[in-house]
């Protein structure tokens, strides 16, 4: 595994939101002197390419973000820009994906290059396909404009990749938000809250479904033309390096908390032994997480929960099986550690993820 970023490590390309928000704050004459005010950041980076900033300074920067601006839709109308405003290699490998059943699976592979703040775990019921959201580099201390930022953006890019509008269910960590007008403007009505994780749900039909760019090679009827065609894309994307270049030619591919929920997704770990693959100290370990406002602790029950989800999706998988896969001594304390993460008993959520 390379390096996990932390909280001072400057591993976010400030091109891409940084960009976005400054622009949001210049359109509507807000001061941008105010919203870059104690981020270390300065106007003249930002058009620098390449140019990095820390989780510390996006905090920041979105602390004074949401303190200035004068509405509840800050999240929502920066995820609407987050296609348009991108010009790297992962929009462009994007635009070339077959379906939205493509796209995820390259988004899946490649998505700390445009939204580092995220973690996804993905997995596939009888007729729709799940995805859980979980939030790296320390950005839970505003779950809900990263999510909100995320899933608008997921929503926003449908649209434009596919020519139709959104359609499936979302569940969110978090109660009931005071701009829920938002939510069903941008979400629809499937959604609901208080929610153990951040879920994604979409029927593998809607899948399925051709984007707008596989209908053009498709309604081609000349092999020259659709030659032309595909000859303008694949121009388009040599003006960039390749996903996959730019990804392995940069020192980080997840912050401290994904790693960390990454290796316990493998094994069942204790602190000691994390730090010990980690190449740190328990002191140091401790430490950095604290910088991200988060524990050790957290970041295993929050896995353990990933995985019981995972179990409970599967209904040949009874609580005893599930409490010795989880490493729990009996079926009781499994019971138990699963309604203090989600305040329900585990049959609550059989259907949830089925």
């Amino acid at each position: 595994m390379r390096a996990l970023a932390t909280w001072q490590d400057k591993c976010i390309d400030s091109q891409l939101l940084v960009a976005s928000l400054v622009g949001l704050f210049k359109q509507r004459g807000l001061d941008c002197d105010k919203l870059l005010r104690g981020t270390g950041i300065f106007s003249a980076d930002i058009r620098k390419a390449g140019h990095t900033i820390s989780p510390k300074q996006l905090l920041r920067l979105v602390d004074n973000g949401l303190s200035l601006w004068p509405s509840g839709d800050l999240s929502f109308l920066l995820g609407q820009l987050w296609l348009p405003s991108q010009s790297g290699p992962l929009t462009t490998g994007m635009f070339c994906a077959r379906d939205l059943n493509e796209l995820g699976l390259f988004w899946y592979q490649y998505h700390w290059l445009t939204q580092p703040w995220l973690q996804c775990w993905r997995w596939q019921g009888d007729k729709e396909w799940h995805f859980l959201l979980s939030l790296d580099l320390g950005t839970q201390r505003h779950t809900q404009f990263f999510i909100e930022l995320s899933l608008s953006s997921l929503v926003a890019s449908c649209k434009q990749l596919m020519g139709k509008g959104w359609h499936g269910s979302m569940s969110f960590p978090y109660e009931t938000p005071q701009n829920i007008a938002q939510y069903y403007k941008y979400f629809g009505t499937d959604i609901s809250f208080d929610a153990p994780l951040c879920r994604v749900s979409m029927a593998k039909a809607f899948m399925q479904q051709p984007l707008l760019y596989a209908q053009q090679i498709a309604s081609v009827e000349s092999q020259a033309t659709r030659h032309a065609v595909t000859h303008a894309v694949i121009s388009r994307q040599s003006h960039f390096q390749s996903p996959r270049y730019t990804l392995f030619a940069s020192e980080y591919r997840l912050g401290l908390a994904a790693g960390i929920r990454l290796l316990l997704m493998r094994d069942n770990l204790s602190l000691p032994e994390m730090a010990e693959k980690l190449m740190m100290s328990p002191a140091t370990l401790k430490r950095r997480l604290a910088e991200l406002d988060l524990s050790f602790g957290q970041l295993a029950d929050e896995t353990r929960l990933i995985k019981a989800l995972y179990y409970l999706a599967t209904p040949s998988q009874d609580a005893h099986t599930i409490a010795n896969s989880l490493s729990f001594s009996d079926a009781s304390n499994f019971r138990r550690s699963f309604k203090r993460w989600t305040g329900q008993l585990p049959t609550y959520f059989r259907s949830w993820l089925a």
